[in-house]
């Protein structure tokens, strides 16, 4: 038994320095006004990103999951383009109003979920759609 002792210790302590490591390297730095956020993640979970991005801006979000995945990445654009990019992925429901922006997000998507609808604000004029993208259009597939 007294021979395993000095064999313990460096294995708890590098346990040790391994989970403590992984938890201080996550970092989400966020930047910019609300039409043009610069959000930069390096390891960092989703519900972190998101607590983040809520403290900076006027961002108010609820969920049933526990939002855990781990993401590295910059995301640059207007703040309802960067979440939507955050949840691709997942289930999720956002509400943009001149208060700011609301979120449910439900869970992760299954690897056999399907959109079924994309929604577009009534007040956003659409461009005219070119002659190929008519042609995919009409053959079933979404813009």
């Amino acid at each position: 038994m007294t021979t395993l002792r000095p064999l313990l210790l460096p294995v708890i302590a590098s346990a040790i320095v391994l989970a403590l490591g992984r938890t201080a390297s996550a970092e989400v730095r966020v930047a910019g006004k609300v039409d043009a956020v610069h959000l930069e993640v390096h390891d960092a979970s989703l519900h972190d990103v998101l607590a983040a991005l809520q403290e900076r801006f006027n961002l108010r979000y609820r969920t049933v999951d526990a939002l855990e995945a781990r993401m590295t990445g910059v995301f640059d654009g207007p703040l309802r383009r960067v979440v939507a990019r955050l949840l691709n992925g997942h289930d999720y429901a956002m509400q943009v109003s001149a208060d700011g922006l609301d979120i449910l997000v439900l869970a992760a998507q299954s690897p056999s979920a399907a959109v079924v609808a994309v929604v577009t604000p009534a007040n956003v004029a659409r461009p005219p759609l070119t002659a190929a993208e008519l042609k995919h259009y009409e053959s079933g597939h979404l813009r």
